[in-house]
């Protein structure tokens, strides 16, 4: 009998490890260990053949099994028998300390018992499938991985931390300004987006009235939170970068220190949710990333944006945070201006070979501020496919438009860096105006045909599938459950396959076949021919009943030009400060651009550059002089004129609050030769209106409302500046600087700055003398902010000052006392004469020299001798014992001076 068994294991072995490395030996049982067992090792086309339940992916070849049938009959020659370890993590690694372990199970209630049985008492219960313990590696392996109650055990960071700091808007980059003209009902009315991080700060000007309480809200509220919120949805009111993408649309908070996906009820509506935060670096398929890919199979509205991470510069398989590895979220690195990859964003591949990120948006400051970027796109994109289809937009379809209609950057088609490429959210939108997507579901074998047809100067055709995945086991070594295929057959018959990469060469640039990894697959036709294209969806193999996917596809006409930045309403620059590059889409090949600009309505035009590559699709100009005007810009391509809209060049007037006093706050700001005058405006309940226009470059109100400026020329707006801060009251209150000195060894000399002339009708100088106050000097023709009197008549000692402004309302605005000592013929100045041992005596030269203080007491004993080394000395007297004391200073020219002070 032993004969036989061991015969059948050679066979097994050979048939089933052939084709596999040594790696996976590890985990098949030994010969004496063999019994009826519920988990084995096979082939996946074996799996697939006899519809076993897959529970781990070892590679592309070989998986683990489970089965009921298996237990009780003989098992076939193509199934191992396999032992615990394959229920490890892959960087499972060996410790005596006790670390955190998440713990997955089919029967919670089994699992709490086998656990409690072996001591182990510390045991938080995430959900029903999942719970966290504390043990070393040791008992990992020897006791807890064979319990029949445990599927699977990872090592997780489930601390979250924010990958941006500041906001960082530029809505060139990615065409929100362009879709912003062309969609203005597109506001993100109606649309709830959830922001899991700290709770934003509800009274921020940019994001009042947008707050939706949630029981899952963070009691915290972060600076890192609020501006991922404007950055979504800000009102603009503090500036043109407090402004948000989907600016109509409410906000829901959760707390991210619960970093496992929140419950669907308590996401109150929301369907985006943004996640602009990571963890460490993961390279594995874990309970989030199972939990987070779980959530979006079940709930096909819903999407998760995350951030890919600020860890770039560690190189590839930088994704920081073992939820970004799952498949149907979407995860965004960044870029900046001028398209580049920003060194420290995060690249893949995901930890099985999968493109990651999916996608790139503008941010220089981190990727966290990309991800809401993409997050205000999509909640963009909700409301207008459910405005015209009245059904909600899948995440799956969200995912399909947003790729397809990306700009590809880096490597000709996707890579481990840019993904497929920047968001367009103009193109994204025109993508479902113009139906230009298509939808359907399989089942395993089966192939779905679908026709589009391509005019005759068509280019460019790109055609991009995505599908909601089922949710792998945590632990496996490949992700994808259910297997989909695209082919694209064109009119001549010439069969298109999708862009793979080799995540072993993540520099290699992609190549076409079947894609084994993916649930994104991607095909382009540089140079279509004209006719009917057949779109292949093959099922090689689906798990469950069937598979839904969604497809969006676009392409160009030949010699098409298009300005993106600037169009209609835009600003340049953007901000009023930043200059970014013009930005245009051309499907010219071969013809250079000559680029023009026109103050005069295109009267008159000024040359910029001659020989632009077009196919850069982007300049930047910097121009010699920041002008004030309405212009258009023009690019010549072949002797034909592509105009732009007319845009308007302003720039911040740098406002700034000079006065905050006596009810009454006064702002200024600068004033270019190109403007003839100004409109201010107030924050009346949530937003920003006019209130009156000035020709002056200062404005005073008392009703304590923000308020701000616009330049008006040429009849119209100019870019609005930064909105005023609210001050407390009387925090800036006239004065800048006020001090007294003594000037020319005989006079004290009383010095000022004032921020605000506003209001004042006198500045008097009031001398202090024993509590006694009277003006002693005024000025009553006050035409400047800095301003001097002199005493010439000090006396002896200390001199006390303050300054007075009378307003025109007679309310007086008091300086500090100022305290200056005079010490008329004396070579010192010495203070305290009366004074506690606890305190210093200082001493005041009339001109700095060498002298030395001697101090003796009333028999004439010498207590204390001290070099005086400056104009202004302190000697410590702790140890001076209570009494009169005489003090004697000599100078180095032999000059005396003698006096009394008393210690008490």
């Amino acid at each position: 009998m032993k004969k036989q068994i061991t015969f059948l294991l050679f066979i097994i072995t050979t048939t089933c490890l052939s084709q596999s490395s040594e790696k996976w030996k590890r985990y098949i049982k030994k010969e004496n260990e063999i019994k009826f067992e519920k988990y084995y090792f096979t082939s996946l086309e074996n799996a697939h053949h006899n519809k076993y339940k897959i529970v781990k992916k070892l590679d592309s070849t070989f998986c683990i099994v489970e089965n009921e049938s298996l237990r009780s009959n003989q098992p076939s020659k193509k199934i191992l028998p396999v032992n615990s370890l394959w229920k490890l993590p892959s960087n499972f690694s060996d410790h005596k300390e006790d670390k955190q372990y998440i713990i997955a199970t089919d029967t919670i209630n089994a699992l709490i018992t086998d656990l409690k049985s072996m001591n182990i008492s510390d045991i938080k219960i995430l959900d029903n499938h999942l719970v966290i313990i504390k043990s070393d590696s040791k008992k990992i392996i020897d006791e807890i991985i064979d319990l029949n109650s445990v599927s699977s055990i990872s090592q997780e960071s489930l601390q979250p931390k924010g990958e941006s700091k500041i906001i960082d808007q530029n809505f060139s980059v990615n065409a929100i300004n362009k879709a912003n003209t062309n969609f203005p009902l597109l506001t993100g009315e109606n649309q709830i987006v959830a922001i899991k991080d700290d709770l934003f700060d509800v009274n921020d000007i940019d994001l009042l009235n947008k707050h939706i309480l949630s029981p899952t809200q963070s009691a915290i509220v972060s600076s890192h939170a609020t501006a991922m919120a404007t950055i979504v949805s800000g009102l603009g009111n503090s500036s043109a970068l407090g402004k948000g993408v989907a600016q109509k649309a409410k906000l829901q908070s959760s707390d991210f220190l619960n970093i496992y996906p929140d419950e669907i009820e308590t996401l109150q509506g929301a369907t985006t949710q943004n996640h602009s935060y990571g963890t460490v670096i993961e390279n594995f398929y874990g309970s989030l990333a199972n939990a987070y890919d779980s959530q979006l199979f079940l709930n096909t509205d819903l999407t998760h944006c995350f951030s890919s991470g600020n860890s770039g510069l560690q190189g590839y398989k930088s994704i920081t945070g073992n939820f970004k590895q799952s498949k149907n979220s979407i995860a965004l690195g960044c870029i900046d201006q001028n398209e580049v990859i920003m060194p420290f964003s995060s690249k893949g591949p995901a930890y099985d070979g999968r493109i990651k990120p999916e996608l790139v948006a503008f941010s220089t400051q981190g990727t966290s501020n990309s991800t809401a970027l993409a997050t205000g796109i999509i909640t963009l994109m909700k409301q207008h496919y459910k405005t015209i289809n009245n059904t909600p937009l899948t995440n799956a379809l969200t995912k399909a438009i947003l790729i397809n209609s990306a700009k590809d950057l880096g490597n000709i088609g996707p890579d481990f860096t840019y993904g497929y490429g920047n968001i367009n959210a103009d193109k994204s939108l025109k993508t479902i105006s113009e139906n230009r997507i298509i939808s359907g579901n399989l089942t395993s074998g089966q192939t779905n045909s679908h026709t589009i047809t391509l005019p005759a100067n068509a280019k460019n055709l790109k055609i991009t599938l995505v599908w909601n995945d089922l949710p792998a086991a945590i632990n496996s070594n490949i992700s994808l459950v259910n297997d989909l295929d695209i082919e694209v057959i064109s009119a001549e018959n010439t069969t298109f396959l999708p862009w793979i990469l080799n995540p072993d060469a993540p520099l290699q640039e992609a190549v076409r076949g079947k894609d084994k990894i993916n649930n994104i697959e991607q095909v382009t036709i540089e140079t279509p021919v004209s006719g009917s294209y057949t779109i292949n969806i093959i099922g090689a193999y689906v798990s469950n009943a069937s598979q839904e996917y969604s497809i969006a596809y676009e392409y160009e006409l030949q010699n098409q030009f298009e300005w993106n930045y600037p169009v209609n309403n835009d600003n340049f620059p953007y901000d009023g400060k930043t200059i970014s590059p013009f930005k245009w889409n051309s499907s010219f090949s071969g013809f250079p651009g000559q680029l023009s600009i026109s103050y005069n309505n295109g009267q008159t035009w000024e040359i910029i550059a001659n020989g632009i590559n077009l196919d850069s699709e982007q300049f930047t100009y910097t121009p010699t002089e920041k002008k004030f005007s309405k212009a258009k810009l023009k690019m010549n391509i072949n002797n034909t004129d592509y105009i732009s809209d007319s845009f308007t060049i302003s720039y911040d007037l740098n406002i700034r609050t000079s006065l905050v006093c006596d009810g009454t706050t006064e702002i200024n700001w600068d004033k270019p030769a190109d403007v003839t005058s100004f409109n201010i405006y107030q924050l009346i309940g949530d937003n920003l209106e006019f209130k009156e226009q000035t020709t002056n470059a200062n404005y005073t109100y008392t009703d304590e409302k923000i308020h701000t400026v616009i330049p008006v020329f040429e009849n119209s707006e100019g870019i609005k500046s930064e909105s005023t801060l609210k001050y407390a009251q009387n925090s800036n209150c006239y004065f800048e600087l006020a001090l007294a000195e003594i000037y020319e060894e005989d006079k004290v000399r009383i010095n000022a700055s004032l921020f605000s002339l506003y209001n004042i009708k006198r500045i008097d100088l009031i001398k202090i003398i024993n509590n006694a106050e009277g003006v002693i000097n005024t000025i009553n023709d006050i035409n400047s902010k800095t301003f001097s009197f002199l005493d010439i008549a000090p006396i002896k000692g200390s001199n006390k000052y303050k300054i007075n402004l009378i307003l025109e309302n007679n309310n007086e605005i008091s300086s500090l006392i100022l305290n200056t000592n005079y010490i008329g013929n004396d070579l010192f100045f010495v203070h305290p004469t009366l004074l506690s041992k606890n305190e210093e005596l200082n001493i005041e030269a009339k001109k700095e020299e060498n002298a030395i203080f001697y101090l003796y007491n009333i028999s004439g004993q010498n207590t204390i001798t001290s070099p005086l080394l400056s104009k202004s000395n302190t000697i410590n007297l702790k140890n001076t014992a209570a009494g009169i004391y005489i003090y004697k200073i000599i100078t180095s020219l032999g000059e005396i001076q003698t006096g009394k002070i008393a210690v008490y």
